[in-house]
């Protein structure tokens, strides 16, 4: 009966580990061109961050999977098929709603909330530059997407 609890209490604090930024690592902010920003002490406007997350990002696990994103609508793509269309909303406060987690501290970073027809998906952002994006998933199984820029 102990090995089970240990295990489930040894998973969750891996995952609140990982969602965390810790103290001693920048945090990843982007500016109008794209361009990283660290040790920001207020929090970048949420036009700025929409700015860099335009534009088309292939998953660097799978080739074949894409992300578009235009404007404040991201369309997710498999083998050149639309497969997922969601509105996005920044959160550069990690304030909303979707992203308030007891659990999960998103004060030090930035995160983008994906709307669809019945949810909202908490995505934190990790890295973000011209050249790569990085997010967890918050919730997900195997959260972490890695992108390069296209």
């Amino acid at each position: 009966m102990r090995q089970p609890f240990s295990i489930l209490l040894l998973a969750i604090l891996l995952m609140l580990n990982a969602c965390r930024n810790n103290s001693q690592q920048p945090v990843a902010t982007a500016d109008k061109n794209g361009a990283t920003v660290s040790g920001e002490t207020s929090p970048p406007d949420a036009a700025d961050l929409l700015q860099v997350l335009q534009g088309k990002w292939q998953s660097e696990t799978d080739s074949t999977y894409t992300l578009e994103i235009t404007d404040t609508k991201m369309h997710h793509f498999n083998n050149g098929k639309l497969s997922f269309e969601s509105d996005i909303e920044i959160d550069g406060k990690g304030k909303s709603a979707a992203c308030s987690v007891d659990s999960i501290d998103t004060r030090n970073g930035w995160c983008f909330v994906e709307k669809g027809s019945f949810d909202a998906q908490c995505n934190i952002v990790l890295k973000c530059d011209g050249q790569v994006l990085q997010y967890r998933a918050l919730g997900a199984a195997n959260g972490l997407l890695r992108f390069k820029k296209m």
